[in-house]
């Protein structure tokens, strides 16, 4: 399955997912009861925003492991240094931009950055780190970045090592393993394993919540093989795609009985779905150009928006602290990611391709997907 048959409509599903997440953390200071929009229905109604993650875990499962099939489809193998080179140029230098911007400010005084909580983050490991309630709030996002770190480097070497048939067949047990092993650690282990952490924070960790990357890539194995795809593209219509959003949202809303698991299993569906059948309605909104640009630009939104879409509970000290304030926030928030786009993201990526393209053509040398034989 080639990647270029649904990149454009997943652009569209990332615009919805930072605008989720800038919603969940923007409603945060608006909405609370001393916000200048205070209004207890709009906050509790904010706070689902953080589902925004999730989404982007659906759409980075798919995505990823859809590039390497269609890699292997096109070479015969899966060339690591290659995938290993783009990844680095695509996702590092906005993520130390940043860092860089908050370690200055915190040196400066304007915000509070511990240094164990910016080292974490350098070495994308701030998902197992805990801090204050109060506290940690700047590097916060990085948890995810860790999570999606950590995929980057075990799923390319896991297909390699499984093959696309095994990966195919083992992938929804390993999922839903990871699902009852968070249930079982919030019951029974969470206090023994990891003494002193919030329990919020068992839901940020890698262990906790690599089914949301996980399902993705079994949809994306499943599209590798046409009768499946054909089968998948009748299947999601409409009326179908319809229904389970509103499973999905009614999970988010009334939170039952092993809610992340159902929704990282319903996320990749509703992203096939839309992906399979563009020309739906709601498929042609996520391919117009406006959604387009907000979603070619999420991943510098998504770093950005935490340094000025401030929690209610964060300090903010003068002057820096009133452009943390709607709607100058909103404003800072769009200048420095696409400044971020422009001059970092995109020729880096371009610079990584190009140095991607050059290894493999020196080495020579990828790694076959290779299927199990028949007897």
């Amino acid at each position: 399955m080639s990647s270029k048959d649904y990149r454009p409509t997943l652009d569209g599903w990332r615009a919805i997912a930072i605008l989720l997440v800038m919603f969940c953390h923007g409603g945060s200071s608006l909405f609370y009861p001393a916000g200048r929009f205070a209004s207890s229905t709009w906050y509790s109604i904010s706070a689902h925003g953080g589902f925004g993650v999730d989404l982007f875990f659906g759409i980075s499962g798919l995505l990823i492991c859809g590039r390497l099939l269609d890699e292997n489809e096109k070479t015969g193998g899966i060339s690591l240094g290659s995938f290993y080179i783009r990844r680095v140029f695509r996702i590092l230098p906005p993520a130390f931009a940043y860092l860089a911007v908050v370690g200055l400010l915190a040196i400066a005084g304007f915000i509070i950055v511990s240094p164990r909580e910016w080292l974490s983050s350098v070495f994308f490991s701030r998902n197992y780190i805990v801090t204050p309630p109060d506290a940690g709030w700047y590097t916060g996002h990085f948890w995810s970045l860790a999570v999606e770190e950590h995929f980057y480097l075990i799923w390319p070497a896991a297909l390699m090592s499984l093959g696309s048939s095994r990966a195919r067949r083992y992938l929804p047990g390993i999922a839903i393993a990871v699902a009852i092993w968070r249930v079982a650690d919030f019951h029974f282990f969470h206090g023994q394993i990891w003494p002193g952490v919030l329990n919020d924070n068992i839901y940020e960790r890698t262990d906790t919540r690599f089914d949301g990357l996980l399902w993705g890539c079994w949809i994306a194995l499943i599209l590798n093989v046409p009768a499946y795809r054909a089968t998948l593209a009748r299947r999601l219509s409409a009326t179908v795609i319809a229904g389970l959003v509103i499973v999905l949202i009614a999970c988010i809303a009334l939170n039952p009985p092993l809610q992340m698991a159902w929704e990282a299993f319903i996320v990749p569906l509703i992203l096939v779905g839309t992906v399979l059948n563009p020309t739906m309605l709601f498929g042609r909104f996520l391919e117009t150009s406006p959604m387009r640009w907000v979603g070619r630009i999420s991943y510098s939104l998504y770093i950005w928006q935490q340094l000025f879409m401030v929690s209610s509970k964060i300090p903010r000290p003068l002057p820096f602290g009133r452009i943390q304030e709607f709607p100058l926030n909103i404003v800072a928030v769009f200048v420095c990611a696409s400044a971020s786009y422009y001059l970092l993201e995109r020729p880096l990526v371009a610079l990584g391709h190009s140095l991607s393209a050059r290894f493999q053509t020196r080495r020579n040398q990828t790694f076959a997907v290779a299927e199990p034989a028949r007897r």
